[in-house]
Parts: structure tokens; sequence; C-alpha cells
């Protein structure tokens, strides 16, 4: 016995409407164990945001941030970190004019590196935090991450939004690419949100 066109038809009609309430049922069933795969960000999250204490800085201000901490003395290893981040800026494209590359000194830099920093990338911002209260804070920030067992709690790195949150840390040995692609998602949702 072959099925005609119309009742072929009724089938595909009843189908089409009862196939979406029967799925319906059976995700909220036991039977699906679907569990979302996680956060997409590479960095930790900073909850809730840290409001980094440092004077305001005109270049930084209404930007989203990458705060980098300089060490110190700033040898090669620093100058190579701070040249990816100036990799990171240009990687941001048009939206480079809403992104800050600030570094964060704990003492006066001297002539010679500032000179180097500046032949590096002349967009940077350098800030110094000659009574460590930026410092602290990002402390407090490593120590309450750490407390986490699966973070090791070395970061340098950090996100901050335009208010000066820190929002997102990467540890030390964070490969650059990573901090990219959380930056290029959060400018992208910023720019859908000021629509």
């Amino acid at each position: 016995m072959s099925l005609s066109r119309q009742q072929l038809t009724l089938i595909g009609i009843f189908a089409l409407f009862l196939g979406p309430v029967l799925l319906v049922i059976l995700m909220r069933s036991a039977w699906w164990q679907y569990q979302p795969g996680g956060l997409k960000n590479q960095g930790l999250l900073v909850q809730p945001p840290v409001q980094l204490p440092l004077k305001p800085i005109p270049s930084v201000e209404g930007k989203w941030s990458i705060l980098y901490v300089l060490d110190q003395p700033c040898q090669q290893e620093c100058i190579e970190n701070v040249t990816a981040l100036r990799q990171i800026h240009r990687a941001t494209g048009r939206n480079r004019e809403h992104l800050a590359i600030v570094l964060l000194s704990e003492s006066q830099v001297d002539a010679d590196l500032q000179v180097r920093l500046e032949s590096i990338y002349p967009e940077f911002t350098l800030v110094t935090d000659p009574d460590g209260t930026g410092l602290k804070t990002l402390a407090v920030v490593n120590s309450n991450l750490a407390g986490d067992a699966s973070v090791p709690g070395n970061m340098n790195t950090y996100v901050m939004d335009p208010m000066i949150n820190v929002i997102l840390a990467y540890e030390v040995d964070t490969n650059p690419a990573d901090i990219h692609k959380d930056l290029k998602r959060l400018l992208k949702w910023s720019e859908k949100e000021s629509r």
C-alpha cells in the first residue's frame, strides 16, 4: 500500500510542527546530557572586576586597555613581551583607536629604556606607580585568582575595561594570540553595544 501525495503532505506538516516539540521534551529530559563547553575567554576572569587606583590617564580614558607590568629591570624577555603587545595593538585593525597599551612601572623608567620603548612603539602609555597602590591592587587580584588550585597566580598582563576595571588576567607565558582573541571579542561586543 502506497501513500498518496495528500497523505505525505499531511504527514510532513504534522512532523514539521511536532518535531520541535519532541526535541524540546527530549532536551529537558534526563536522557539529554549536554553541558556547555565553558567560557570562551583565554584569560582568567577577574570576578568581580577590580578598579585599578591609578591617577587619571587621558590617553586611556574611555578605551579598553592592555596593562603590562614592566619587569624591574626590563631585560630581553620584557622587551619581547612589550614588542608582542605592539603586534596585538596593530592587529586590532580599525578598532585600534579603542584600545590603549599601558606599561606600568613601579619606579621612574630610566631615559635609555624610555627611548627604547618609544622606538618599539610610540603609542605605548608609560605609567609609573611610585606609591605602589596599583601594583598592590594587582597583587590582590593575583592572590585571589591563585586561590583556585588550577591557577598558578603568576600574572603580569591584564585587560581593563573603559572604566579602568581589571577584568582579565594572563599568566606570564601566555601566547599573545590568546590575548588578541579576547580583545577582538571584547571590542566587537563593545562596538555592538555602542550602536
